[in-house]
C-alpha cells in the first residue's frame, strides 16, 4: 500500500523529535488530529495494510516517548472502534511493540489489562478458524461445534436469562429468522448455570417458527470449553457469524448487522459470467495468455485471498466464474492446466458451498463439470490411448502415412498433433513441427487430421473425442518413448 506520505512529513514535523512529556494542550490536540486523518485514511485499507501502516508509523518516531503515546493512541483507537476487524489491528500492535517490551504501557495494570484484552480476543478474530466447542444440548447429549466443515452458514448467539439486553436481542433474532427464513444453522449458547431458567426461557422466548433454520440449544455450565476464553465472552450478548468452512465472517454483531450480512451472502443474486469487461480485464493481466499453470494459480489464489477469505462471496462468485470462462476460451497449456486448478480447488470442491443459486448451478457448477470431463481426458502422467490412428508421420529422414498405434510411435521424445483444415494456427503448428524433427532425429511427430478420421472412420472419431480434449484444435501432445503423456496444450511456435 502506499505510505500516506502528505499526512506523515506533516505529522513528523510537528511531533517526532519533540518530548511527549513537554507537549502542551495545543500540540497534544494537533497530534491528536494528524492522527486521526490518518487513521481515517488507512480504514479502506482492510486489517492487514493497517497494521502495516500502524507499524510504519510508530517505527518513525525517533523519540521513546512520542513512540509511545502515538502506539497508546493508535491501539486505543482500534480497541475502541466499533469496526468489525479493528480488533485484529488493536492485538497486532500490542503483539508487535507492547508485549515485546519496546514500547512500555504506562503501569503494570494497564500491560495487564491489555493481555486480558489480547487472550479473550485472540481466538475470535474475523476471518480466524472457529474455535472448536464440546458443550451439552438440552437433552444432555455431547455436542461439537466447528470441528469439521458444514454445508451452512451458523450463527453462534450467546446469551444470559438475566441480561435484559438479551431478552431485546432474542426478540430481534427471532423476529429476523422468522422474517427471512436464512437457511442457517443456529446456536443459541446459554451462559449461566441455572438449567430450570435456561429451560424456562427457551419455552417463552426462543420458540422459532423458521422452516430454513435449524435451532441447537447449548450450554456449558462447568465452562469445560473455555468458550468465556475463546470467543471473549466477558459479557452477553455476544453474536459470531460462522461461515461453511469454519471461518469467522462476523463478530460482535448485534441483530440489524447479522441481517445485513446474511442478505448479502444467502439472497439469491445472479451474476452473468464470461462478459466483454471481465475478459478484457483477464487479458490484460494475462498478457499474450498465461504462461504457465503456476501464474494461473497465483491469480486464483489471489482472488479467493482478496474475496473469500474475506467473507465477501458474492464478490468471490463474479471473479472466480469470470476466471473460469476466460481460461476455458482460452488454448494454451498454462490455461488449460491452471483451469484444472481453479475448478478443482475453487468450484468443485472446498468452496462448493458458495455456488448456491439455481443460476449459479448452470452457468458455474455445472459449466466446470463439463471443462472438468475435458481436462480429465488424456492427463499428463497417464498413459496415452493405445488406438491406432491414421495419419502422417514426420521424422527426420521424411513424412509418411501411416497407420500408428499413439503409445508406439517409437521416438525418445513424440509428439501428437491433432488438426483440422483450414486451420491457419494448425498450419503454423505443423511447419513448426516439420522444422524441429529437421533438427532433432530423437523427435517424431505424427499428424492426426481430425476432418479425415470424421469423415472415413466415424467410430475412431468418436473413440478419439472420448480419449482426448479435441474442442479447440489444434491439440498438442508430447509423449515419451513408452507413451506416457508429458504435457499437453502445448504448442511447437516460439
Amino acid at each position: 500500500m502506499k505510505r500516506l506520505f502528505t499526512i506523515l512529513l506533516a505529522f513528523v514535523g510537528l511531533s517526532f523529535t519533540s518530548n511527549a512529556q513537554q507537549l502542551d494542550s495545543l500540540k497534544r490536540a494537533s497530534l491528536d488530529a494528524k492522527l486521526e486523518e490518518y487513521v481515517a485514511a488507512i480504514e479502506p485499507a482492510g486489517p492487514d495494510a493497517q497494521m502495516e501502516e500502524c507499524d510504519f508509523l510508530i517505527e518513525s518516531c525517533s523519540d521513546s516517548l512520542v513512540k509511545q503515546y502515538v502506539a497508546l493512541r493508535l491501539y486505543d483507537h482500534y480497541f475502541s472502534s466499533k469496526i468489525m476487524g479493528a480488533e485484529s489491528v488493536a492485538i497486532h500492535i500490542l503483539d508487535r511493540w507492547f508485549f515485546t517490551g519496546e514500547v512500555k504501557m504506562p503501569n503494570d495494570v494497564d500491560l495487564l489489562n491489555a493481555r486480558v484484552y489480547a487472550d479473550f480476543n485472540r481466538s475470535s478474530l474475523l476471518g480466524a478458524q472457529a474455535p472448536r466447542l464440546d458443550v451439552r444440548n438440552m437433552a444432555g447429549e455431547g455436542v461439537t461445534l466447528y470441528d469439521v466443515p458444514s454445508k451452512r452458514y451458523s450463527v453462534l448467539y450467546f446469551y444470559d436469562t438475566g441480561c435484559a439486553r438479551c431478552k431485546i436481542e432474542t426478540i430481534k433474532l427471532r423476529s429476523l429468522l422468522e422474517t427471512e427464513e436464512y437457511p442457517i444453522d443456529l446456536y443459541a449458547f446459554y451462559t449461566g448455570g441455572n438449567e430450570d431458567a435456561w429451560r424456562e426461557y427457551v419455552g417463552e422466548r426462543f420458540v422459532l417458527d423458521a422452516e430454513g433454520v435449524n435451532v441447537v440449544h447449548l450450554w456449558d455450565p462447568e465452562i469445560d470449553s473455555d468458550f468465556q476464553r475463546k470467543y471473549g465472552v466477558l459479557q452477553t450478548p455476544k453474536m459470531f457469524l460462522i461461515r461453511p468452512d469454519g471461518k469467522i465472517a462476523g463478530r460482535e454483531l448485534d441483530t440489524d448487522a447479522l441481517g445485513q450480512i446474511l442478505s448479502s451472502l444467502l439472497v439469491e443474486v445472479n451474476l452473468t459470467y464470461g462478459g466483454k469487461e471481465a475478459m478484457d480485464l483477464f487479458a490484460r493481466m494475462f498478457q499474450g495468455g498465461p504462461s504457465s499453470p503456476e501464474e494461473v494459480q497465483g491469480v486464483s489464489d489471489m482472488i479467493a485471498g482478496a474475496t473469500l477469505e474475506k467473507g465477501d462471496t458474492l464478490m468471490f462468485r463474479q471473479l472466480a466464474g469470470d476466471l473460469l470462462y476466460y481460461l476455458a476460451s482460452e488454448t494454451g497449456r498454462g490455461a488449460k492446466e491452471g483451469l484444472a486448478y481453479h475448478i478443482d480447488k475453487y468450484i468443485l470442491d472446498d468452496t462448493g458451498d458458495v455456488w448456491m443459486t439455481t443460476d449459479d448451478t448452470l452457468k458455474v457448477v455445472g459449466y466446470a463439470r463439463i471443462v472438468e470431463d475435458l481436462l480429465s481426458k488424456a492427463a499428463p502422467g497417464t498413459r496415452i490411448k493405445r488406438v491406432r490412428v491414421p495419419g502422417v508421420l514426420l521424422t527426420k529422414s521424411g513424412e509418411k502415412e501411416k497407420v500408428k498405434d499413439l503409445a508406439k510411435i517409437g521416438a525418445k521424445n513424440n509428439i501428437v498433433i491433432f488438426h483440422t483444415d483450414g486451420c491457419n494456427i494448425c498450419k503454423a503448428e505443423i511447419a513448426a513441427a516439420r522444422a524441429l524433427v529437421k533438427a532433432d532425429r530423437r523427435s517424431r511427430v505424427f499428424l492426426v487430421n481430425i476432418d479425415q478420421v470424421l469423415a472415413d472412420y466415424p467410430s475412431l472419431a468418436a473413440k478419439l473425442f472420448d480419449s482426448f480434449d479435441l474442442s479447440s484444435l489444434p491439440y498438442i501432445l508430447f509423449t515419451d518413448k513408452k507413451g506416457i503423456i508429458q504435457s499437453r496444450y502445448e504448442t511447437l511456435q516460439k
